[in-house]
């Protein structure tokens, strides 16, 4: 039974059929959101270099959890939930 296998997820865009790894990246993918993952990825990275001092973090940390908090409330719905 642990070799049992899943149904696998698909996106088809137009000719082209992805896999997708989980709901999310089903989502991500039928949507074409993978440019703005990205970018929002270049954003967090940059910002993370930028720390040099504790006030520093505090201040990024705080942009952080505000953005996380207003706009990624989604993720919450397609994470699975911790045991």
């Amino acid at each position: 039974m642990k070799n049992k296998m899943k149904n696998p997820l698909y996106v088809v865009k137009g000719q082209e059929v992805q896999e997708a790894n989980g709901v999310f990246d089903l989502v991500v993918k039928k949507l074409n959101l993978e440019p703005l993952i990205q970018f929002i990825q270049n954003i967090v990275k940059f910002l993370l270099e930028q720390i040099k001092s504790y006030p520093t973090f505090i201040a990024i940390k705080a942009f952080l959890d505000e953005f996380l908090g207003k706009y990624l409330f989604v993720l919450k719905k397609f994470l699975p939930a911790e045991a």
